[in-house]
């Protein structure tokens, strides 16, 4: 769990480091995706470690799963962010994966 949170956090942090206010379409897109697919991981072990009780009223953490679950599909899953990245590398059709992530990261810090 705390690897997924931390994956995401991380994405969403090089996404937001450069000088512009709003991140390019590429790195939005692969801080939203992976955001994204860390919700049904995070959120299942979040409820096992309380014994399901997070579905009852009694825990906030149905409002947590529940929103989560929410932010996950609005403005499109990560199926569909995936796809936005994966049509960017493959324009790049001489460009490693490393290649390609680095050049994301290098033009957001340039």
């Amino acid at each position: 769990m705390a690897e997924q949170v931390a994956a995401s956090r991380m994405a969403a942090e090089v996404a937001f480091s450069g000088d512009q206010p709003v991140p390019s379409l590429i790195q939005a897109a692969i801080a939203k995706a992976r955001t994204s697919m860390a919700v049904p991981q995070v959120t299942a072990i979040a409820h096992a470690l309380f014994g399901a009780i997070g579905v009852t009223e009694e825990l906030d953490l149905q409002l947590l799963t529940r929103r989560l679950h929410e932010w996950r599909v609005s403005e499109g899953s990560e199926t569909w962010w995936n796809g936005i990245v994966g049509q960017a590398f493959l324009a790049q059709p001489n460009a490693t994966a490393c290649e390609f992530v680095r050049h994301v990261i290098s033009s957001q810090t340039a």
